[in-house]
């Protein structure tokens, strides 16, 4: 019986632990009238993708980093439940620095985003949007022994 005792208080007490060092996800989606569904980071920053990079490959450099900074985070542990962890990765950009991904294509913020919530960057040049991860699918061909993306959605 003492033994049983211990046992329901080491249980209880690593449940506790664990309820006291949960964290917000490092990624969640929000709504917004008007945009959607979108990604932002664990503060509430708008998360954008650029339609000219591809997957694996930023094709922002130069001035433009300084208006679209690359979003890192390290690895993605926790996403909300409408993404998966494994959606997420990280790649070195050409300047060597990393840079998170969404299944696979680069995320950035938008400098002219001040407050959590705030989407100016989306539809910016056509070429900037906001993320909706229900609707942001690769598109993949099978070839032999490889495949190939296609597009976005």
């Amino acid at each position: 019986m003492k033994k049983m005792s211990l046992f329901i208080v080491a249980v209880m007490t690593l449940i506790t632990l664990k309820t006291a060092f949960a964290t917000a996800p490092d990624v969640t989606v929000m709504n917004k009238e008007g945009i959607g569904s979108y990604l932002t980071d664990g503060n509430g920053r708008t998360l954008y993708w650029n339609k000219k990079d591809s997957p694996g490959k930023s094709s922002v450099v130069g001035k433009f980093i300084e208006i679209w900074p690359p979003f890192f985070n390290g690895t993605i542990l926790a996403a909300s439940p409408e993404m998966r962890s494994k959606d997420f990765g990280v790649i070195i950009r050409q300047d060597g620095k990393k840079q998170n991904t969404f299944r696979s294509y680069p995320l950035y913020y938008y400098s002219m985003d001040k407050q959590p919530g705030d989407t100016k960057g989306d539809k910016v040049l056509n070429v900037w949007f906001v993320l909706d991860p229900g609707k942001f699918h690769l598109t993949e061909t099978e070839s032999v022994g490889y495949s190939k993306t296609e597009g976005v959605d």
